[in-house]
This record gives C-alpha cells, sequence and structure tokens, in this order.
C-alpha cells in the first residue's frame, strides 16, 4: 500500500448525489469527492476513507494501483483463470495447497530469543500463527500408537489452521516448540516420517551462560499459572544455580559426555577435547544422555546441554540438507535493529519483507545476577564448544566468529 498509487474509476453510477465517498487525513477532515461516471480520481488509502452507497441501485467502480518504480514481478494469467483474494492476498486457484503446514518450525534453543522471533515472523500478513505458539506436537503432545503416516499427520495438523490455508498459498503458518532442538533423537525421526516436505528450520541462540542463568530463573519461579509451573518441574526449585550446575555435570559425566572436563578445577583439557568432540565415542554418550535424560514432564533439564549449541545441532545437519536451517544470534538484534535483523528471515521464508511494527522483547523476565567465580566457571566449560559452533558453520570472519568472547 505505501508504494503504490490508488485510483478510482465510477463506471455505472445511477445517482452520483447518493454515493458518499469520503477521504482524508482524519475523521474530521475527511472531505467528500464527487462520484460521476468516467471522473478519475486517487486517494491515499493509508488515510482515513469511507464510502456509503444510499441508492438502491448497485454502483460499480474501477479500482488500480500502480507504481512510479517498478512493482512487483508480473504473472500472466491463463483465459478464464479463477482467483481467490482475502485482505492479506490474491491466489491462483491453480497453485491451491502449494505451501504444506507448517512451512517452517523455530526449533530453539530455549531462552534465547526463540518467542520474540516467533513474534515478529506472525506480524508478516501472509503468516498465521499456529493454534498454540508451542504445539509440541512432536513430542509430548505426541500421540503414540497411530497406525499410519496420514494418521500422524491429521494428528499434527490440528494444533495449525492447515485446512483454512489450503486455499491460500500465499499464506503460511509454522510453529515455535525450542524444547525440539535438544530431544532431537525423539524428534527427528517423527519429523521426517509426519512432515515429509521441505521445511524451513530456525535456531536462535544467545551467550550460553547468559541462557543457564535465564532458564534457571525461568523454572525456579513460583510466578504464573498452574499449567505454567507443572510445565516448569519443582527439581530445581530449592536448589541453588550452582547445585544445579553441580547436579547437569554429574549427569554429564556418568554418561560418558564430558571426559575432557575437570569438574573441580572448571577447566577443559584441550587435547582431549579436540579429540572426543565429533567421535563415536561422543556420539554413543550423547544418545545415552538423549535417551535416560530428557524427560517430557518437566522443564527442569538440560542446564548445560541447552547451551551446547554444536553437539545439538549436529544431528539435525546429518538429518537434513543445511540450506534447511537459518541459524540466529539474539544479540544481533541489539547489534542490526530488529528490522535489518528480519530481512534474511523473510528471506529464507520466501516471503516479501515486511517491517516489524511491535518491536518489543517477548517473554522476557528479570533474575539475579550469578557471582563472578560462576560465570567465570561456565565460561570456561562453554568456550571450546562456542569454538566448534563457529566451525560448524563455517563462519570464521563473520557474526559467527568467536560470538561470545570470554576473558579466561
Amino acid at each position: 500500500v505505501k508504494q503504490t498509487h490508488r485510483v478510482h474509476v465510477p463506471i455505472l453510477v445511477n445517482d452520483p448525489s447518493k454515493i458518499l465517498f469520503r477521504c482524508g487525513p482524519t475523521p474530521e477532515t475527511m472531505q467528500r469527492i464527487d462520484c460521476e461516471p468516467g471522473h478519475v480520481f486517487e486517494i491515499n488509502n493509508q488515510a482515513k476513507h469511507a464510502v456509503s452507497n444510499c441508492d438502491t441501485d448497485s454502483r460499480v467502480h474501477l479500482i488500480l494501483d500502480y507504481f512510479d518504480t517498478p512493482g512487483p514481478s508480473r504473472i500472466v494469467l491463463d483465459p478464464g483463470e479463477e482467483l481467490v483474494q482475502t485482505r492479506r492476498s490474491i491466489d491462483r486457484l491453480k497453485d491451491m495447497e502449494e505451501r504444506p503446514s507448517p512451512s517452517y518450525i523455530i526449533l530453539g534453543a530455549q531462552k534465547a530469543g526463540t518467542t520474540s522471533l516467533y513474534d515478529y515472523i506472525n506480524q508478516h500478513p501472509w503468516v498465521v500463527p499456529a493454534k498454540r505458539r508451542e504445539t509440541h506436537c512432536l513430542d509430548w503432545r505426541w500421540k503414540e500408537g497411530l497406525a499410519s503416516h496420514e494418521e500422524e499427520l491429521e494428528h499434527c495438523r490440528k494444533f495449525f489452521f492447515a485446512e483454512e490455508l489450503k486455499n491460500r498459498p500465499s499464506c503460511l503458518t509454522g510453529d515455535s516448540t525450542p524444547s525440539y532442538l535438544l530431544d532431537s533423537r525423539r524428534v527427528i525421526p517423527r519429523i521426517k516420517r509426519v512432515f515429509d516436505w521441505n521445511l524451513k528450520f530456525f535456531c536462535m541462540f544467545r551467550d550460553p551462560v547468559k541462557r543457564a542463568i535465564s532458564h534457571y530463573a525461568m523454572v525456579t519461579s513460583t510466578q504464573g499459572t498452574p499449567a505454567q509451573l507443572k510445565t516448569r518441574g519443582s527439581e530445581w526449585r530449592h536448589l541453588s544455580f550452582r547445585k544445579v550446575i553441580d547436579k547437569e555435570l554429574t549427569i554429564m559425566d556418568e554418561c560418558g559426555l564430558i571426559p575432557y572436563f575437570d569438574k573441580e578445577t572448571g577447566t577443559v583439557d584441550q587435547e582431549k577435547f579436540e579429540a572426543f568432540f565429533g567421535s563415536a565415542e561422543e556420539d554413543k554418550a550423547w544418545d545415552e544422555y538423549l535417551t535416560y535424560h530428557v524427560p517430557l514432564n518437566t522443564g527442569s533439564y538440560g542446564l548445560l546441554t541447552r547451551g551446547m549449541y554444536a553437539l545439538q545441532l549436529r544431528p539435525w545437519l546429518r538429518a537434513f540438507d543445511k540450506d534447511q536451517f537459518m541459524i540466529l544470534r539474539l544479540e544481533s538484534i541489539r547489534k542490526k535493529g530488529i528490522q535489518e535483523f528480519m530481512k534474511p528471515v523473510w528471506k529464507h521464508l520466501d516471503l516479501p519483507a515486511h517491517p516489524v511494527e511491535d518491536e518489543e522483547a517477548k517473554n522476557t523476565r528479570g533474575y539475579q545476577p550469578m557471582g563472578n567465580d560462576v560465570k567465570s566457571y561456565l565460561e570456561r566449560f562453554f568456550e571450546p564448544h562456542n569454538r566448534k559452533l563457529e566451525t560448524m558453520l563455517e563462519d570464521s570472519e563473520g557474526e559467527w566468529a568467536n560470538p561470545w568472547p570470554y576473558e579466561l
């Protein structure tokens, strides 16, 4: 609308005196426009405008939009071709069901800005939100015992406005369930079986040290509805942040997942880490961790593993093409600004760019800062994993080059 001129041409009007067509900057300043047949006039479609047909006869107006500069690419319609128009789009009937539902999934990481990203995406006029923000249709809302692919697909499609979108191929919908990234052992086979099309994936990461304290603050908070408190779990509610760190390290150690880390001194044996990362031994330890320590009935788990981004990404990049993924960094929103940050997001979704009107961050909370000793301890733990993320993303000179610099 901002880029076009809106031109009206009354064609059939029985009695122009009975057509009240007004336009102006405000309701108080709107002026009446003559609707005599053949009178060509342009209105500002972003300004206030209104029309009342006070006659008993119908009227016909030709409405044209034109661009001063080259506009969208032209589409040549077939003779007699039918179109479907909404306030959001005009679609060709021949393109029906071109976009499957869902078209994208925000996989994680939890407490890394996924709620904000989902909200920004849903501000696009061609995007329809799911029936609930976190569907969890592939983890704890998954329905066991379904006999066929069709039944599994039907179960998952219930979380989206799939039927309503069938006749709107310009529009798309998606999911944001940030527990999926860590729960790859369970979720990846279900995605491949149910959503057997070229899904687009988003992963949103932030400084894993800050992510950890934010995660702890969320699940130990006593604020929220009974349903929210139940989902968060109570396992950490009476433990200090440092106690939860120790508990998580013990679990990982028992799985054989961190043979390079000295829990007492908080130091990493870099030689052991390099030899272990990406090895068959690490794959085996990771599989054991995912099998026994990713529960479905609580959010109080994975304080540290949710911040080991390269390790979480590996099974996803093995299972799907790399070009299906867009990896984003929360800190880039502040650095670039939301409008610039969203440009590659729109491109990844095959959507035209659209301004984000509400830039406010979503689902944020305050929390007590951690002590410097705990902060330094976690930075030493995460630093080699951050380096591996840079290597995995093959971005040694861009924004993933040393994404969260620590003073070790």
